[in-house]
Parts: C-alpha cells; sequence; structure tokens
C-alpha cells in the first residue's frame, strides 16, 4: 500500500511541474519605421530631334538637380520640326508648354523622385501626330543607364518618418491549451487516490 500511495505521488508532482506557463510578446505598439530620403533626384532627357536648354546650357541626358526644386527647360526642335507631345515622368503635359511649338518652355512641378522628361518631335508642315521615327530611334538606341521608375511616392507625404502602428494590440499567448490537458490528467489521478486511500482505512477500521 504504501508503494502505491509513493507512486501516486510521484506522478501528481510530475503532472504538477509540467503545467506549462503563458507567454506573451513584447507590446508592438508605437514601433516606428524611418526611411532615408534621398537630397537629390535625376531627371533623364529624351529630345532626338531637338535639344533641352536650362538658362541658356543644353542639358545633358541625365542631369541631378536638389530635391523639391523647380525647373524651366527651354525646348529647341530643330530645323524643320515643331514640338508634338511633352511627357513627363510618363504622363503627357503637353498642354502645359508654354510659347510655340517652334520654341516651347516647360516647368515642371517641385521634383521629389527620379523621373523622366521626353520630348516627341515632328515635321513642321505635316499634322500633329507623334514623329515615327522618333519612336523607332528611342526603341532602338540601347540605354546603359540604371532605371529611372522609382516607387510612387503616396499623395501628400512629407519628408518625415511617419511611426507606424500595428494593428493588432492582443499580445500572443501560448500553452493555454496545453495547461488545461495536463491538469486533468492530474485532478484523476488525485481523485483516484482519495478513493483508494479511503477504501484501505474502511478496511483497517473493520
Amino acid at each position: 500500500m504504501k508503494k502505491i500511495t509513493v507512486m501516486l505521488l510521484a506522478v501528481l508532482m510530475f503532472c504538477v511541474t509540467c503545467v506549462t506557463v503563458s507567454a506573451e510578446t513584447p507590446e508592438q505598439k508605437g514601433v516606428a519605421i524611418s526611411t532615408e530620403v534621398p537630397e537629390y533626384c535625376y531627371i533623364n532627357f529624351k529630345s532626338f530631334e531637338g535639344r533641352i536648354e536650362e538658362n541658356g546650357i543644353a542639358v545633358k541626358k541625365r542631369e541631378k538637380y536638389k530635391r523639391r526644386s523647380i525647373h524651366t527647360f527651354h525646348i529647341i526642335p530643330n530645323k524643320g520640326k515643331v514640338i508634338n507631345t511633352l511627357l513627363y515622368g510618363g504622363e503627357d503635359v503637353t498642354l502645359q508648354l508654354e510659347g510655340s511649338r517652334e520654341d516651347g518652355y516647360f516647368t515642371t512641378p517641385p521634383i521629389t523622385k527620379d523621373t523622366t522628361f521626353e520630348v516627341i518631335y515632328r515635321d513642321a508642315d505635316t499634322s500633329e501626330e507623334p514623329s515615327t521615327e522618333s519612336s523607332v530611334e528611342s526603341s532602338a538606341e540601347p540605354s546603359d543607364e540604371p532605371s529611372t521608375e522609382p516607387s510612387v511616392e503616396p499623395s501628400g507625404s512629407s519628408d518625415v518618418s511617419i511611426p507606424q502602428i500595428s494593428g493588432s494590440t492582443d499580445p500572443a499567448k501560448t500553452g493555454d491549451t496545453t495547461g488545461i490537458i495536463v491538469l486533468i490528467p492530474a485532478v484523476v489521478i488525485s481523485a483516484a487516490f482519495i478513493i483508494v486511500l479511503s477504501g484501505s482505512r474502511r478496511k483497517e477500521i473493520k
């Protein structure tokens, strides 16, 4: 009887010590994610049948400008050509052309990212259609310059990093189910132990 009692006590102690404790992850609220904002931006120029100048100086194929700066470019077509289409960042901005199609100006919005500025020309004595020769030359010319397609900035964004708040406020918990499963056998064993002791005492009394 004593051996059985000792074994039951040992099993009960083992079950109690195996109960797991719930764990919580560190609170994630208020964690800030910061990104470095470049000081300068680049513009790639494409003007195969004319030239683009700024303050009387012809621009190169790739120029660097201060972030959020504004620039006005002078577009001068070659002889016999006129401006047909202006593309800034892939968007048609021909209606923003100032002056004439023979000698026009375009003012950029504040520069906030790397972009492209392309001028497509046509013959002066033809209707307003994109120049086929210009398009073919543009697609055939190999480009060894890095891609200038940057990520699109959200409207109204600022240079200051904004803290990103985690959408979930409930900390993760583990081990809840395991604790319940382990406790059930412990309770059953305890009840059996009590019943066995009660029966033994009754026999001794008789």
